[in-house]
C-alpha cells in the first residue's frame, strides 16, 4: 500500500530533480570516456594512463544510472525551490573570474583573492579570519602543489 506522503509525489507528473541529477551524471561520464579514448587503456596488469579515468567515469556513470532509476519519486523539478539560486550564481561567477585572473595575477594571489572574497564578502567571517585563513592557504597550497609536487603554477608578472 502506498502511504499518502508516496501518493503526492507519484500524482504529480514532470521531469524529477534527481532524475535530472542523474542524467547529468551519465553526461559528465560520458565526457569524460570520449576525452579518454586519447590514452592507451592497457590491462589489468599493467594498466595505461587511461585506465583510472575509465574506471572512474564508468562507475561514475554507473552511479548516475542509479540516481536517475531512483529518481522516480524525488520532487518534481516545477515544485523545486531556488532559495540558493543568487548565491550559486556569484560563486561560479567568482570561479570564472578567478580563472582568468590566474594566469594574470598568479597562483598565490589569485587564491588569496577568491577566498577573501568567499571568506570575507560571501560567508561574512571576521576579517583576522579572513586574512589569516587566505594567506596561509595561498601560500601553503603553492608550496605543495608548486614546490614540493613541482607542478608549474603560474607566477603573474610579479613573480608571486
Amino acid at each position: 500500500m502506498i502511504e499518502a506522503k508516496d501518493a503526492d509525489v507519484q500524482v504529480k507528473g514532470g521531469l524529477r530533480s534527481d532524475q535530472i541529477s542523474g542524467v547529468v551524471l551519465i553526461a559528465i561520464a560520458l565526457v569524460v570516456v570520449w576525452f579518454n579514448r586519447e590514452f592507451p587503456v592497457g590491462t589489468l596488469a599493467d594498466p595505461g594512463p587511461g585506465y583510472v579515468p575509465l574506471l572512474l567515469a564508468c562507475t561514475l556513470g554507473g552511479i548516475g544510472l542509479l540516481v536517475a532509476v531512483m529518481g522516480a519519486r524525488s520532487q518534481s523539478l516545477a515544485d523545486t525551490a531556488w532559495p540558493e539560486a543568487t548565491r550559486a550564481l556569484i560563486i561560479m561567477g567568482a570561479c570564472v573570474a578567478a580563472t582568468f585572473a590566474l594566469e594574470r595575477i598568479g597562483y598565490r594571489l589569485t587564491t588569496a583573492a577568491f577566498l577573501v572574497f568567499f571568506l570575507g564578502v560571501i560567508e561574512r567571517k571576521h576579517p583576522l579570519t579572513v586574512v589569516m585563513v587566505s594567506a596561509g592557504f595561498s601560500l601553503a597550497s603553492f608550496y605543495v602543489i608548486g614546490v614540493l609536487l613541482k607542478v608549474p603554477l603560474p607566477r603573474g608578472p610579479w613573480g608571486f
